[in-house]
């Protein structure tokens, strides 16, 4: 016949295994949460870096003369001496 302390120590010893197991269990959630935090976070970095080179090579555009000066022009700005020449629509003939 058992002593009951050994049923007690087999009980502390299958609960503390039970619980191990379950911590085993939470960490590797845990570590996989982790990894798609991590690859998330690299993919960001990825357009992040994407963006920052287009407005860097936008930045080199900007300091050309001749490229602010075609941007102004597309806004509808002309020169002291020039004449803005606007195109009209033909008229439509009234409607009854």
């Amino acid at each position: 016949m058992e002593k009951p302390i050994y049923r007690f120590l087999h009980l502390v010893f299958a609960l503390g295994t039970l619980h191990l197991l379950v911590l085993i269990t939470l960490e590797l959630q845990r570590n996989v949460q982790i990894r798609n935090q991590i690859s998330q976070a690299r993919v960001r970095l990825e357009q992040l870096e994407l963006r920052n080179q287009k407005l860097s090579e936008e930045l080199e555009l900007a300091a050309d003369p001749r490229y602010r000066e075609g941007l102004v022009r597309q806004m509808g700005y002309v020169h002291k001496d020039e004449l803005l020449l606007l195109k009209t629509l033909p008229a439509s003939p009234p409607s009854n």
